[in-house]
């Protein structure tokens, strides 16, 4: 790393202008959160690998900013030279650099890498000293990254409509409907999940992810779509053509944007395109009548770009005042299910439980014959010791790669939808703690093991979070993780009125851990997409100001998953994923109507783990509902051991 930082730093004395400093993110051109392996380039400069977090390189000194899910990670990846910045407690990046840096200075980053808004908050900050941000001509870190992965030359796959539930053509429609409304003639569509959303695309360039890098251009009478080509099989590309799509190189976006800016980007699939969707109301729009491509002129001409997505270096070539800057109008419907997303989340949840719990079948039976371990259901110290070095073993590697054999096993199965968090005693105190081969931790069966994991099927993306141990937990260790229990309970089963947002629902998850003055560093709630990226917005359920943006609203699917995380001791973390759906309720106050969740995750929760003296009874009512489900639901799925097992993991608890 220090080679890697000694490099750039000839680079930036090199620049023209030369750079005072050099800001590496962890986006990629698209604003990820995940990225493919050739745009991992914080990581690649720090050695961090967490996926939130930026890096800034001085002359001097050599900083990197994370959030508290990866306090300690960071802490134990970064070298000495590296000084770990934990947002929420240090200084911002933009305060620091602007109290930091001298007058003037130039800072330097790759703004295909920046989004809209996060340039506009550094500039903004950089005034106040005359700061000015640099946009660098090339990637300084492209230059200096030897041996750089290749760039990804996946398939492009077309996502049929009966795992899709809507088609383009509808999905097109509605879009440039939203353009009128919002008095836009165009919108430059940059988040990789929205693109796969909205021509029913997936790919495989980035793990985990079924997305495709691309982009897509929408006006109110074309499409295109901006990738490698050698990607698109002739199959793909006619599916293309039938969807009045025209398919444009990767890099040529750039060029595109520019045209666009002057109203010259014109497809010769645009007719087709329109003529498909005659019943948009144009408003005040207005024929120009001297193409064939049916352009249409509005008054004000504006592009729609989402600040939040779309990287600076593209709406640099824009005209300002000729940009709508708001959040994408796909994210919503993106966001709300249709029926056909809701039935095949819930059928992949129902397989994906199933390979969760012969996956604990199994382990149950592993700890107890190698380790003495008295198992998930007895409560009692191991009985011998561990077999001795070179004997099998079990290491957080070995069973992760046990539970992806058995989702693998099931209908649909394209892979993880993230890498798999398993994780032993202190290990789990690491919030998105993820094993390595060399280094991972042997099963304990005296300490918590905790395994955060989910999979990308056809019909669906799951994600779900247990914590179990099979020994004999301390009363710490229980107390903790009833008080985890209670609050995933406790949202689960809240009702609320329409237009409640996950702000005003976060603290339902934590009012038991606030009860004995404990808490945890992330929020409570994400949503999930359909055969799509495992985090999707933009509704969550957080302590975090933007939680207040959007009310949750009924078919969206947002995880609860409360947790308490004790460094250097244990973890614990309970996270099911939820529909929310109308809910009829006695009263309807000011006539706003009430929702509620479903769950849709089913997999038992260890009873030996659960202080059953401070649940109420409802709380008792509900796991015992929740855990005969499990059995009637998960029932055809399992054999007959693995349904004894279950059977006597979902027993009735008495209250």
């Amino acid at each position: 790393m220090a080679e890697t930082v000694t490099a750039l730093r000839s680079l930036m004395s090199s620049h023209s202008p030369p750079l005072h400093a050099l800001i590496v993110p962890s986006e990629d051109y698209h604003q990820s959160e995940y990225v493919s392996a050739r745009d991992k380039r914080r990581a690649f400069v720090s050695g961090f690998t967490g996926s939130a977090g930026l890096a800034l390189i001085t002359m001097n000194e050599a900083l990197l900013w994370t959030d508290a899910r990866y306090f300690l990670q960071a802490a134990q990846q970064l070298s000495d030279e590296w000084k770990l910045m934990r947002m929420g407690e240090d200084s911002s990046v933009d305060i620091w650099m602007t109290d930091n840096l001298p007058k003037d200075a130039a800072i330097g980053a790759d703004t295909w890498c920046v989004s809209v808004d996060t340039a506009q908050k550094w500039e903004r900050a950089f005034a106040k000293k005359q700061q000015k941000l640099v946009r660098t001509t090339r990637n300084l870190v492209d230059e200096v990254w030897k041996n750089r992965p290749p760039a990804e030359t996946n398939p492009v796959t077309v996502h049929p409509l009966q795992f899709a539930g809507r088609s383009v053509a509808d999905k097109l429609k509605e879009l440039r409907k939203n353009l009128v409304q919002g008095k836009a003639r165009a919108m430059i569509v940059t988040a990789l999940d929205e693109v796969a959303w909205l021509y029913n695309v997936r790919g495989s360039d980035v793990s985990y992810c079924p997305v495709v890098h691309a982009f897509a251009i929408v006006t109110i009478d074309s499409a295109f779509f901006y990738v490698d080509k050698q990607k698109l099989s002739p199959e793909t590309n006619y599916y293309m053509e039938e969807n009045g799509i025209m398919v444009r190189n990767y890099g040529d976006v750039s060029s595109d944007v520019v045209l666009l800016a002057s109203n010259q980007l014109i497809s010769s699939s645009s007719t087709k395109g329109f003529e498909e969707n005659p019943k948009i109301d144009v408003g005040n729009a207005t024929n120009r009548g001297n193409s064939s491509s049916h352009a249409v002129e509005f008054v004000n001409d504006l592009i729609w770009v989402d600040p939040g997505a779309c990287c600076f270096a593209l709406y640099s070539k824009l005209s300002v005042d000729k940009v709508l800057l708001q959040q994408s109008p796909l994210a919503l419907p993106k966001a709300l299910k249709n029926h056909v997303e809701i039935e095949g989340l819930k059928k992949a949840h129902i397989r994906d439980g199933a390979a969760v719990v012969q996956y604990l079948v199994w382990l149950d039976k592993q700890m107890q014959e190698l380790y003495g371990a008295s198992g998930y259901f007895m409560e009692a110290e191991s009985t011998k010791e561990k077999k001795q070095l070179g004997t099998r073993r079990l290491t957080e590697v070995s069973v992760s790669d046990k539970l992806e054999e058995f989702r693998a096993s099931k209908e649909h199965f394209r892979g993880l939808s993230f890498r798999t968090t398993s994780s032993v005693g202190s290990n789990a105190a690491i919030i998105h703690y993820k094993p390595e081969a060399e280094t991972c931790a042997e099963l304990d069966p005296d300490c918590i093991y905790l395994f955060d994991s989910g999979a990308q099927y056809l019909d669906g993306t799951t994600d779900i979070t247990r914590t179990v141990h099979f020994g004999k937990p301390t009363p710490h260790e229980k107390s903790s993780n009833t008080a985890v229990l209670k609050g995933h309970i406790s949202l689960g089963n809240a009702r609320f009125p329409n237009g409640i947002n996950g702000h005003a629902l976060d603290a339902l998850a934590r009012i038991p851990l606030w009860k004995y003055g404990l808490d945890y560093k992330h929020g409570t709630g994400h949503g999930i997409g359909s055969y799509l990226n495992v985090h999707e917005g933009p509704h969550q359920i957080s302590l975090r100001p933007s939680a207040r943006d959007l009310p949750l609203q009924v078919s969206m699917a947002v995880t609860d998953e409360p947790g308490y995380y004790e460094d250097g001791n244990f973890g614990i973390r309970i996270e099911n994923v939820l529909i929310v759906k109308e809910c009829n309720t006695k009263f309807n106050f000011g006539d706003k109507g009430y929702l509620s969740f479903e769950h849709i995750t089913w997999a038992p929760y260890q009873r030996k783990l659960i202080d059953v003296s401070v649940l109420v009874p409802e709380e008792v009512e509900w796991l015992n509902e929740y855990h005969a489900k499990c059995r009637e639901i998960l029932a055809p799925y399992l054999n007959t051991s693995e349904m004894e097992w279950l059977k006597k993991a979902t027993e009735p608890i008495a209250a």
